[in-house]
């Protein structure tokens, strides 16, 4: 009786093993379909290939910018690419959301923002028509807003792109892409050191040590702090990453700083869009 041999799914070879031999693609076996061999393979792929992780990681934060020049000279093969780097900077902020700067409550949208005076008609206008009371309504749409806020994060890469490509317009060296890099590596800093590790730090010390750090997390505190970490650590990033000189690269720098704020509620005003719209 003849055994009946396995071909390969994407050539059509016949399988002598766990690989292809034509094309090197892997025998799929029913492990390899489970969801936890699938988060393996991602861990493996982000923390352990090749030691990329940990090289992008230190280069991240002991040579701001560097990454950004390394990509524009297409020196990418020893470091995550930008857009790695950031899903797996929103990956940890969104398992540890110490500081909640990108979700944003229904209370926050229609109070708390320059176009809540827009909104807030429009969302009772919805609970009347569709005759919720405000609690019900906030629960459905904090929800969604949960989860959307996860998806629309690439908006606030793409949008410092387009700042920095005006700041850069007589760069006839640099593309789009390089700018949509430079933002990607920025916001993965900013997401892993500014809204993860420093604020985890203080809690940690807060709860084992009694001491007290409600200074820093008051909205006064937060912006002063995120404001003077974005400048210094954009100027040392833009200086390296774009090869300018000092003075360049402190008002650009400071210019990208003030940018943050209005970036912010840009992306807040288009996070409530797509939450509402889908809070039927």
């Amino acid at each position: 009786m003849e055994v009946q041999r396995e071909r390969c799914p994407a050539c059509d070879t016949l399988l002598q093993g766990l690989y292809c031999h034509e094309c090197g693609e892997k025998r799929i076996s029913p492990q390899d379909k489970k969801l936890s061999h699938f988060f393996e393979e991602l861990i493996a792929s982000v923390l352990v290939a090749d030691g990329k992780f940990f090289r992008t990681i230190k280069l991240l934060i002991s040579r701001p910018g560097e990454l950004t020049n390394s990509f524009i000279k297409g020196i990418r093969k020893k470091y995550l690419s930008p857009f790695q780097m950031f899903f797996f900077a929103n990956l940890i902020y969104f398992i540890f959301p110490v500081i909640s700067t990108f979700n944003t409550s229904l209370y926050i949208q229609m109070n708390g923002l320059p176009y809540s005076d827009f909104v807030r008609p429009l969302v009772e206008q919805k609970i009347q028509d569709e005759g919720l009371n405000m609690g019900e309504f906030t629960e459905v749409f904090e929800k969604k807003s949960e989860s959307i806020a996860k998806l629309i994060l690439i908006v606030l890469v793409v949008m410092q792109g387009f700042v920095l490509m005006v700041l850069y317009w007589k760069r006839r060296d640099l593309y789009f892409l390089d700018f949509l890099a430079e933002a990607a590596y920025f916001y993965s800093f900013y997401i892993l050191i500014f809204l993860v590790a420093i604020p985890g730090v203080l809690i940690l010390l807060q709860n084992q040590l009694d001491l007290q750090f409600g200074w820093f997390f008051n909205e006064v505190s937060l912006s002063i702090f995120f404001f003077l970490a974005i400048w210094i650590y954009g100027f040392f990033q833009m200086k390296r990453a774009f090869e300018i000189s000092k003075s360049e690269a402190l008002w650009k720098s400071l210019v990208l700083g003030l940018w943050v704020i209005p970036g912010f509620i840009i992306y807040r005003f288009i996070l409530f869009w797509f939450s509402f719209w889908m809070s039927t």
